[in-house]
């Protein structure tokens, strides 16, 4: 047996991401906390998966990367990362952690910002039009009208002025994360983090700059470890043929969207909307997403089985962290088409019936975590 199945075997007998100092809610490097995302994976699994399934300076993949949980800790602890996401707002949030960043790029970018919300040339109509866009609630419902002017011009920017690198996506997926909260950080009226459920509370003027600013700060002070292994994060359909460069992996390590849990569209919308999607975008966009996909047919997880056997070292395993609920048993379904690929497969249940919900109303009911490990 391999050492990476020995460990394997210890982490199904003790579950080490459930003890101390693993459990605490607040585990991990703060970064991972960039930008709030529903579904994210906890850290302290990806930490587990990472340490167990990829050696020393060895190389991974995240097919469903997200924002980034699972190449992140591999970064962190000195090991090569690929990621890929069809979301912008992923692809930005991730492309931020995994690369160097560059403090005083994020304070110029941030400049520029500025720049641009002072010279804005905004219309009232324009700006009228775009306060009645939104779903739950408006946009004009969120925002004191001053501080969505500033979002406005920012947006504006965004548009013509995309993130080229690590410290520009820091700062967008920075304000990404402040545009809806229930702290003091968020510019809207009191909401939620993750979520953006309907607005209470008064309306109350936050300038973008300072808030944006703080954050900046905040995220830019975080110590990152001396071995940290810049990675690669590309904005791309997973289902297509992978880029060249993602290959000779020691390990596939991924969470896929739960089925029917995770609705990433309405989840986002603010930031989506930031992003620069339109009323129709969020019509058409959704059925691109394997969160929709994989409604209809499991077997669009056939390419990522296909290709993660094609880019495997010999002896490299897949390993996919997956939800279980009433509706759908994942891993059940999945490890049938994952013996077309795989010689040797392996399912573990876990059940999380009694984790935290942390506010959110829905989380699709899932009642097991289930590990699928291919090899």
């Amino acid at each position: 047996m391999s050492d990476a199945l020995q460990q394997w075997d210890v982490f199904k007998q003790t579950l080490p991401h459930q003890q101390l100092p693993y459990s605490k809610k607040n585990w991990g490097n703060p970064n991972h906390s960039l930008c709030s995302y529903q579904g994210k994976l906890k850290p302290a699994i990806a930490h587990q998966l990472v340490k167990i399934f990829v050696p020393n300076g060895g190389t991974m993949y995240d097919p469903f990367s997200g924002v980034g949980t699972i190449p992140f800790e591999a970064a962190l602890n000195g090991k090569k990362a690929y990621g890929t996401d069809i979301s912008p707002l992923a692809y930005i949030v991730s492309s931020a952690k995994v690369g160097r960043i560059n403090r005083e790029e994020c304070f110029q970018e941030i400049a520029r910002i500025a720049n641009a919300i002072e010279h804005s040339n905004l219309n009232e109509w324009s700006i009228l039009q775009a306060s009645q866009f939104g779903y739950n609630k408006t946009l004009g419902d969120y925002y004191y009208p001053d501080t969505f002017r500033e979002i406005l011009a920012a947006r504006e920017y965004y548009l013509n002025n995309p993130p080229r690198n690590a410290s520009q996506c820091l700062v967008c997926g920075s304000l990404l994360h402040i545009l809806h909260g229930n702290r003091p950080y968020a510019l809207s009226r009191k909401s939620h983090p993750i979520i953006p459920y309907a607005p209470t509370g008064e309306f109350e003027y936050k300038n973008l700059i300072e808030k944006l600013t703080e954050k900046v700060y905040r995220a830019t002070n975080v110590p990152i470890p001396d071995n940290f292994c810049e990675g690669r994060i590309f904005l791309f359909d997973t289902l297509n043929i992978w880029p060249d460069e993602i290959n000779n992996l020691d390990a596939v390590i991924t969470s896929p969207p739960f089925f029917d849990s995770t609705k990433f569209s309405m989840a986002n919308w603010i930031r989506l909307w930031f992003l620069g999607w339109e009323a129709e975008d969020f019509k058409q966009e959704p059925s691109r997403y394997v969160d929709e996909k994989q409604k209809k047919d499991l077997n669009v997880y056939s390419a990522i089985f296909h290709q993660s056997k094609e880019r495997l070292k010999d002896g490299g395993f897949l390993i996919l962290h997956l939800g279980k609920n009433n509706k759908c048993d994942m891993g059940t379904a999945l490890i049938g088409i994952a013996q077309k690929y795989f010689n040797h497969t392996d399912l573990f249940d876990e059940s999380v019936v009694d984790c935290q919900k942390f506010g959110i109303r829905d989380i699709g009911g899932v009642t097991s975590h289930e590990y699928l490990v291919c090899y």
